[in-house]
């Protein structure tokens, strides 16, 4: 069966998305009881949820914001932590870059938090500020990055 990226719209596949994003980047950062499903700012136009799954189990999740000036958005990339480190990682940014290709996108950004900013500049990602409103909150500690497909 091997990998297949999901575009989310099935009620079992959001609620197993929702909930590898909220272990894995809210509650192992020590963000408890603020990650919210049903945030408005989650459902706009031109997103798009993905949940990559391994001979049929759901490990990663990841969002695509395209923009209409033919750069995307690389958002809330998880792994379940009992599958990092396998290259499943990879295996998702391989197949979202494709997704962000057919969509038009010629640049990726990404707010990449700090311990996985080597991750990215090992597959071709930049440190390149391009929305410096966007650190904060949750984002305050990342690190910008630009990728050119």
């Amino acid at each position: 069966m091997g990998y297949e990226l999901v575009e989310v719209t099935d009620p079992t596949d959001w609620a197993v998305y929702h909930a590898i994003r909220r272990r894995e980047l809210f509650e192992a950062r020590g963000r408890f009881g603020i990650y919210d499903e049903n945030y408005p700012g989650e459902r706009e136009p031109n997103m798009y949820h993905y949940l990559l799954k391994h001979d049929g189990v759901p490990l990663g999740t990841t969002r695509l914001d395209v923009r209409e000036d033919g750069t995307s958005i690389f958002r809330l990339v998880a792994i379940t932590a009992t599958e990092q480190g396998r290259g499943h990682g990879r295996v998702l940014s391989e197949m979202v870059e494709q997704r962000a290709r057919d969509f038009g996108t010629s640049t990726l950004f990404v707010n990449a938090a700090p311990t996985a900013v080597g991750y990215y500049e090992k597959t071709g990602w930049h440190r390149h500020v391009w929305d410096a409103e966007e650190l904060a909150g949750i984002s305050g500690d990342c690190i910008q990055m630009r990728k050119l497909l």
